[in-house]
Formats: C-alpha cells, structure tokens, sequence
C-alpha cells in the first residue's frame, strides 16, 4: 500500500521498526515449557476474563502477542506449535513478515477502519485481486465485503433469496457448518448449535460424501435430493455446501461426486452456493472449487478467515437490487492491506498446484501418519485425513471424551490444536505454512510420545 503520512524520516523508522520486530519475534522459535513462577498468571487473568464474559474457555491459554512461524507464546512463557491458527485466520503463521508490513504501513494511515460509504484504495485492490484469480471458466464477477464469515453466509442467502422469490427452501448438508448467526444457525446441521432459538430459514439436510461408502455416495445423496424436491415442489432457491467440510471433520467426495450434483442442481434451477470462510487458501488452488475444477458451476462463494477479512464472489446474474446490502465495515485498513499481500504472496509463489508447497505439507503429514498406524501407534491412531493444510485424524475410540482428553496431553506437550466431528470426532490441524520439514519432524515425536503416554497410562 501506499505510505499515508509519508516523508524520508517516516520511511526509515518503518524499516527500522519492521527490522526490529521480525528480529525480536524471531527469538520464539522452540517448543519451550512454562515459567512455573507465571502459571498463575494464565489462570487468574482467564477466571477474570470468565467472570466477565459469563463463559469458560476450553484451554489455559492467552497469548502474550509473541511468537513466530509455527510458534505461538503465552503469557505464562510457555511455548507452542500452533496448529489450528485461530481456527483458520493465521495461515502464513506467527509474526510473518507481510503481517508486520502491513500493519506498519496501515499505521500511517488516518483512520483504522475502511467502509462502504468512504472506501480506501486497500478495499479496491484486495476486491481486484480476488477477482482476478477466480479463474477464466467462472461466472463470478463482483465481490463484497462483510463484518464475518456468518455475514457472508447470512449475505449470501439475501442475494439468492431476491433472485428466486418466493422461493426460500435451501438444501444444505449433513454436518455442515455455516455459522452461528440467526440464519446460519439453521444451515448448519448441528441442532445444539441452535436449541431454543426459532427457526428462521427452511433448510433440507442431505447426506454428504460418505467416507465408509464411497462408491455409494453419489447415488445416496441424489436420492435424497430428489425426495426433497418432490416433497417441496419449486420451493428451492439454492444447494449450499463447503467442498471441504470443516467442523464436520474434513470430510469431501471427489470431482465427479460434485459435478453430478452441481448439474442435477442447474438443472433443477438452483443456484450454487459454496462456503470457502476455511477452505481459501488452504487447498492446492486458491480455492477448494477450483481445486476439484468445478469453475463453471459456481454462482457465489463465501471467503474469509485467512484473507483478514470476510466476503461474498457472486455472479453478475446476482446482483441485487439497490438497498439490500449496504454496512459500515469493509474491514481495517491493516487487514485489507494484509489481504492483498496474502492473496499476491499465495499466488505469485510456489504454494499452489500437484507439486506446490501446500501438497508437499498435505503429503508429509499424511505419510507420516501412516507410518504411526503402522507402527508404533498402530491401534492407537486410527485414520488421518484432509486436504491441503487441514488435516484430521482419530485416536483410540473416536469419542469426544477420549479426544478432548488427548488434545489436552498435546497442548501440555506443546501443541494447540483443536477437534471437529462427532461420530467419530477427530484431532483437527489448519496448518501453517510457515512450517518446515524439520518442525513436521519434531511435531510428529510430540504426537506419538502423547499417544504413548495417554494410552500407557
């Protein structure tokens, strides 16, 4: 971005200033046990938090704000990979350089927050830079800027409900998570997520690729499909589904299991709606749909967490009429200025494509896995799966006792992660890219001696 308040001295103290912090930050690079004069600090500070809030948290956990790569400090100057990254924000890792650029050059800037009635040149660049990658075959054609990934989904839903008027009907998948706002509380499957709210949008779950069957998938799925639309004639508007499901446990089919069901849907005059607020950036293309080059299907796309911000890619055919979308936000000058770099650094380097950095860390990981089930956590470790840096796996009986119990172990041996799916429940990883061959090495000891020490016990 362009420095704001701008003059040779400003300009030498940003690069001082970038300089010294990357070297500063750089001094986090270990796994690195608790100071135990500080546990307390952790624990007091949290209860206080709790008291505010009215809710516990799940880890004893707070950042101190230092840390680098894959390395996340807490206050009590404990040390640890993080491996779930805010649940999906932090893909380029801790402190990486853009972060700081950005955040620097933002800082000379008048204001913090960029919005719709005032817009700076960040949200222009970023919204240009998003389109220019969604690929020659796709109709997308706009974009526009929301508070959340939930608001994305939320707006979404409003521009495909005003196209196909009356028609409100949605189909959505089991598992599937959208959010937790008033709309997307019904689009996501689990019914927890919602008890004692009303129900505000029609929504008809059906099954989702079947990982046990998969050659029945299709067929299970289309079968379903058509029941409901035959319950609920031309009641539709849209078939809405993440490629990759996150919270469900990083469940997906393949090409033909999505295009079959894309096409079934066009023909049934439905618009497809995909919800990337994880998958962006964390597939071997930048997007999960072009990944499985499902380009031509596609109407709009929810994106969020990595990119800083959140928003919605939809066609020309979805443009609404004036007055149904408006906000204040499009985000802070410092995450729009991030998004940009993001979106140039994934695309102009070597991440992406069958032989990116992305596939070379889905394919280490997974390997190494394989070598525990064979091994020394045979039995222990029951599956490991994913697709580019989200990986998920199983330990002992897959239940959310057992797992919670064990990602508890891993955080006190040195790794934050978190857990998805129920029935089974898994480990789930969103991977940072900033790890090297020789952190996957020792993040794999860390794993199998907690495996070790939890079923030892």
């Amino acid at each position: 971005m362009e420095i704001r308040a701008n003059n040779t001295e400003i300009q030498d103290h940003i690069n001082k200033l970038f300089t010294e912090i990357l070297k500063e930050q750089k001094r986090y690079m270990g796994v690195r046990p608790p100071n135990h004069e500080k546990l307390h600090l952790t624990k007091d500070l949290l209860q206080k938090y709790e008291n505010m809030r009215g809710k516990g948290f799940f880890y004893n956990y707070l950042s101190s704000g230092r840390g680098h790569g894959p390395f996340t400090e807490l206050i009590d100057e404990s040390i640890k990979y993080d491996l779930i990254g805010g649940i999906g924000p932090n893909l380029l890792g801790h402190s990486h350089p853009l972060y700081i650029k950005a955040q620097l050059e933002s800082a000379t800037s008048d204001t913090i927050m960029c919005g719709n009635l005032q817009p700076y040149p960040e949200a222009l660049q970023l919204t240009e830079a998003l389109i220019s990658n969604v690929s020659k075959k796709s109709k997308l054609k706009n974009f526009w800027f929301t508070g959340s990934g939930s608001f994305a989904n939320d707006l979404a839903l409003k521009l495909i409900w005003q196209k196909k008027e009356p028609r409100y009907r949605v189909i959505a998948f089991n598992k599937s998570f959208a959010g937790r706002s008033v709309a997307t509380q019904d689009l996501t499957h689990n019914e927890s997520y919602r008890q004692g709210m009303p129900s505000t949008v029609q929504v008809d779950h059906v099954p989702h690729f079947d990982q046990k069957n998969p050659e029945n998938a299709l067929e299970n799925t289309l079968s379903e499909l058509k029941r409901v639309v035959k319950e609920n004639p031309k009641q539709h508007c849209a078939i809405m589904l993440e490629i990759i499901q996150g919270e469900g446990g990083f469940i997906y089919g393949n090409k033909e299991y999505y295009e079959e069901i894309f096409k079934w849907a066009k023909a049934q005059g439905l618009y497809i709606w995909v919800d990337e607020v994880q998958t962006f950036g964390r597939t071997t293309e930048l997007f999960a749909y072009q990944m499985m080059e499902l380009d031509e299907y596609v109407d709009i796309v929810t994106v969020g967490k990595a990119l800083q911000v959140c928003g919605v890619l939809y066609t020309e055919e979805l443009n609404p009429k004036p007055g149904l979308i408006a906000g204040t936000f499009n985000g802070s000058v410092s995450a729009l200025n991030a998004g940009q770099k993001i979106v140039n650094y994934l695309t102009e380097s070597h991440f992406f494509g069958a032989k990116g950095r992305i596939a070379e860390i889905e394919t280490a990981f997974l390997s190494r896995f394989e070598h525990l089930m064979k091994t020394t956590c045979r039995d222990k470790i029951t599956y490991a799966g994913g697709v580019g840096t989200m990986i998920a796996y199983e330990v002992g009986d897959s239940s959310k006792e057992t797992t919670m119990k064990y990602i508890r172990k891993l955080f006190d041996n040195g790794i934050l992660c978190f857990m998805c799916g129920a029935n089974p429940t898994r480990v789930r990883m969103l991977l940072p890219l900033s790890l090297t061959n020789e952190h996957i090495d020792e993040i794999f000891k860390i794993i199998n001696d907690t495996v070790t020490e939890m079923f030892d016990e």
